[in-house]
């Protein structure tokens, strides 16, 4: 066996993606007699087979890669953290949960985007106040990566920090926001989604709102979501015909038939499929 792993941890060096591939997927199948050969590889590695150890690591979910995983947060490419990041989510060990909340104020900023992402996915409502305290930090994909995990943990103690990012100054930032609060489902958010459903200049955060507005179902919104109809951006309208659908209100029957003629085909597909929702 020990020749066979041997063998696989080559092909991970091999100048074909197919080769390096192959020998991944052998060495996931072996389990976790390959981790002391895998970590053995890594001092030789380049950027790209360091990054597909994480992934291997990730999947072989072995609780003995983390110290290893820990390490690579810190790698000088961002690839490399992005995985053993990602590797550490799917471990899933509560230790790593600690380990990655003593690394959300690290010095690099790669390995703060990343600790925020994996503490999403690992899906631990402790990392919520330190999500929350690190909200507003000066990098903005960090500060997007953290309202993701926000979302994604579910904890309503995050509504009034998510919708002050509605007013960051990076649009990703607020289309994350915007979409995490749908996720949390607080009619508290309510009103500030209905600003920037009608008044953001970016797309895709009105597209957000829209959404999130349609999963709290909250009836102040209903008037506003009419007047998305209107929209200049079909993706906008598209999502508030959607949206509308979730209230089953016979009040919007009328704007939804009107849509039946809009210029883009995926809002009249929409809004055929709403009104038959609405046994319209």
């Amino acid at each position: 066996m020990d020749g066979q792993i041997q063998t696989y941890i080559e092909e991970l060096f091999h100048s074909h993606y197919d080769v390096q591939q192959s020998g991944g997927i052998s060495l996931i199948e072996i389990g976790s007699e390959a981790l002391p050969y895998l970590i053995d590889a890594l001092p030789n590695a380049p950027a790209p087979v360091r990054a597909l150890i994480a992934w291997i690591m990730g999947e072989i979910g072995d609780p003995a890669a983390m110290e290893t995983l820990i390490e690579l947060l810190h790698d000088s490419d961002s690839k490399v953290q992005e995985w053993s990041a990602r590797a550490l989510g799917e471990i899933g060990d509560d230790r790593a949960v600690e380990l990655l909340l003593e690394l959300l104020q690290d010095g690099m900023v790669g390995t703060r985007r990343n600790v925020a992402a994996a503490l999403g996915w690992l899906g631990d409502d402790r990392a919520v106040p330190y999500l929350i305290n690190a909200i507003h930090d000066v990098d903005p994909i960090m500060r997007g990566n953290i309202a993701a995990s926000l979302g994604t943990l579910g904890d309503r103690s995050a509504v009034m920090s998510l919708m002050q990012l509605l007013s960051d100054a990076d649009g990703w930032v607020r289309i994350r926001a915007a979409k995490s609060l749908g996720q949390l489902r607080d009619c508290d958010a309510t009103e500030t989604l209905v600003y920037h459903l009608l008044n953001d200049d970016f797309e895709w955060v009105r597209y957000n709102a829209v959404w999130s507005l349609g999963q709290i179902h909250d009836g102040r919104s209903f008037e506003p979501l009419l007047m998305a109809l209107n929209d200049p951006s079909a993706n906008v309208r598209r999502g508030a015909v959607e949206a509308l659908a979730n209230f089953s209100d016979p009040r919007a029957i009328e704007s939804l038939r009107e849509c039946l003629h809009d210029e883009d085909s995926s809002v009249r597909e929409t809004a055929h499929i709403a009104l038959q929702r609405l046994n319209y």
